[in-house]
């Protein structure tokens, strides 16, 4: 089934057609934490059984569902929690028959066939289950990024969204800078797609920020391995209950506690012991020092019924690097350029006396070489807590809270002028499932999201010189023929805030061949900007004799009552409806709806 936007004038006209619900808006909704069992059952003679019951058990919680095989011999069990099942098969006149271990990850359809003998000497019959390598009973492209390999796969920087990058069609996209405000986090190119129109998920929350970007920190990373259990890459024709972007799915699912408890604890360290010393660096190697740590520990509160789960990490890295830049030689600060001798404007001294004294390679024209040191400094907190609850065997709910603060300190051309790039996520999700029949079963969530980036620039120039527009609190950029930018960033202090509150609602129901999901969500968003850019003014000079002789070529900047913030607040209505339609005992199809 296809999505398309909709006003609501329009569709008012477009449901008066159609002989189906279709969607308003292309947004993410409630079927994607959860995976389906289905199979059939057969007797030895390969005749179907009907009126079997089956339990499936959940190895880790002790959930158990309940449900008999109908026409054909088929069975489902809709909406069940990721994790390893073990199944039961009971029919008068025959042995008992046990299937463990069904691996059933996230936002999956397992297939298991059965095979009951009749009744005889052995008590009970026990299959060993395997993996199934096709996928025969959906349509989507997707791929798995399992548990075991987010625990012993080896990554740079413990980044989970990296793992990403091992699935066909999907390439890393470089941004311009792990500290630029709009461009943070992971980006990917999934089977050609723009890398802002992926949409990343965690229990079904929205992560992407006011900027549609990856989800992603000031840290440029995404922690908490030891707190996601797996994810999905949603490459191609994806359910219905996905689409809120045209690229790809990031579908990722939280740990849990079981019935056993666990936990984790960790610490990784880099350093600069064995580097050997960059060409461009001074006589002494800058420093280099990385410490990640954290741990992770989930169980029971009450056995079968109430479990929890918490994880922290941090990070925490000092990475000297030495910066190349170019500034106006000894003899252009006194005039003397190869063009001729000029004087100096008074108006442009005292910032021509702010640029450092050159201490490389002269490169001619008037300019030279200029190295210096700078510590690059991350911090990074993570933290997520995680409480399941199953009231009976028919209702259960969890709720999870994610928080992840981070700073970055990042240089720029000239000494003076560093920044801070900050961030601070918060994602939590609430959901509760109630299993009304065997063939229905419903889901409700409200989910928040909030997120935080922004930039701080400093400007700590020998002395104090005069803003470029009346009012602002720091001079402006001064960008010369040449020279790179001198002055704080033309962005200033952005600030970009994002909250997201949704309401989601879907339904599983099964009927013979018939799987059909139901799913609707409400979005409120609040974004808030502030947004100072070209706000402290830029001169523009074509050369740098130009510059000495203070003749502009240019002035750009915001007037001295320009609004520097902005408001959006908007709603977003959504809803989907999609019937997989089995066509033999092996496949499945998917009913698309009709005008």
């Amino acid at each position: 089934m296809s999505f398309f936007p909709l006003s609501f004038p329009a569709l008012c006209q477009r449901v008066l057609g159609l002989t189906c619900l279709v969607v308003i808006y292309t947004i993410s909704v409630a079927a994607q934490t959860d995976s389906t069992i289905t199979g059939d059952i057969k007797d030895s003679n390969g005749a179907v059984l009907l009126g079997v019951q089956v339990t499936a058990k959940h190895l880790e919680t002790g959930l158990v569902r309940v449900t008999t095989s109908e026409d054909e011999g088929r069975f489902v069990f809709p909406g069940l929690p990721v994790g390893f099942y073990e199944l039961q098969a009971e029919f008068a006149g025959f042995e008992p028959l046990g299937f463990p271990n069904v691996r059933l990850t996230v936002n999956d359809t397992t297939a298991v066939s059965l095979v009951m003998r009749v009744a005889g000497l052995t008590a009970a019959v026990n299959v060993d289950s395997g993996e199934v390598l096709v996928n025969t009973q959906s349509q989507e492209l997707s791929y798995l990024v399992g548990e075991q390999a987010i625990r012993e796969l080896p990554l740079n920087g413990r980044n989970y969204t990296d793992l990403a990058l091992l699935q066909p069609g999907v390439i890393g996209y470089s941004h311009r800078d792990g500290g630029s405000v709009v461009a943070h986090g992971l980006g990917m190119s999934i089977n050609g797609q723009d890398p802002r129109s992926n949409v990343y998920l965690l229990d079904g929350t929205p992560q992407n920020d006011f900027t549609n970007g990856p989800a992603g920190s000031a840290a440029g990373t995404v922690l908490g391995v030891e707190t996601i259990r797996e994810f999905r890459v949603e490459a191609n024709s994806y359910g219905a209950e996905f689409g809120r972007n045209a690229g790809g799915q990031i579908n990722a699912i939280s740990k849990s506690g079981t019935n056993a408890l666990h936990g984790s604890l960790y610490w990784f360290h880099r350093n600069d012991n064995f580097d050997a010393r960059n060409f461009f660096d001074g006589a002494e190697k800058p420093e280099f020092k990385r410490n990640q740590f954290g741990g992770s520990i989930g169980g029971p509160i009450k056995q079968d019924q109430t479990f929890f789960f918490f994880g922290y990490e941090s990070l925490r890295e000092n990475l000297g690097q030495t910066v190349r830049t170019v500034v106006p030689d000894l003899n252009a600060r006194n005039g003397i350029l190869p063009t001729g001798t000029v004087v100096v404007n008074a108006a442009v001294r005292p910032y021509l006396d702010e640029f450092p004294l050159p201490n490389g390679t002269n490169l001619g024209g008037g300019l030279a070489e200029y190295n210096f040191g700078f510590n690059r400094q991350i911090k990074q907190h993570f933290t997520q807590g995680r409480f399941d609850h199953n009231w009976s065997q028919r209702q259960q709910s969890f709720a999870r809270y994610t928080f992840d603060d981070a700073d970055q300190q990042l240089p720029t051309e000239f000494p003076q002028f560093p920044r801070a790039f900050r961030s601070r996520n918060q994602f939590f999700t609430a959901e509760h499932r109630f299993i009304q029949s065997t063939a229905t079963i419903h889901t409700l969530r409200f989910n928040f999201a909030r997120t935080r980036i922004g930039q701080q620039v400093e400007s700590n120039t020998t002395q104090t010189l005069p803003p470029f527009i009346p009012g602002r609190e720091s001079l402006g950029n001064i960008d010369i023929g040449g020279v790179p930018r001198f002055g704080p960033q033309t962005s200033v202090s952005v600030r970009l805030t994002q909250n997201v509150f949704g309401g989601e609602y879907g339904a599983v129901h099964t009927r013979g061949r018939h799987l059909i999901k139901v799913g609707g969500v409400v979005e409120r968003y609040q974004d808030n900007m502030v947004n100072p850019t070209f706000s402290l003014g830029i001169w523009t000079f074509a050369n740098l004799r130009n510059f000495l002789l203070n003749t502009p070529q240019s002035f750009l900047g915001l007037t001295p009552n320009g609004a520097l913030d902005r408001y959006w607040r908007f709603t977003l209505f959504a809803g989907y409806v999609q019937d997989t339609f089995r066509l033999h005992p092996s496949t499945a199809a998917i009913r698309p709806c009709r005008r």
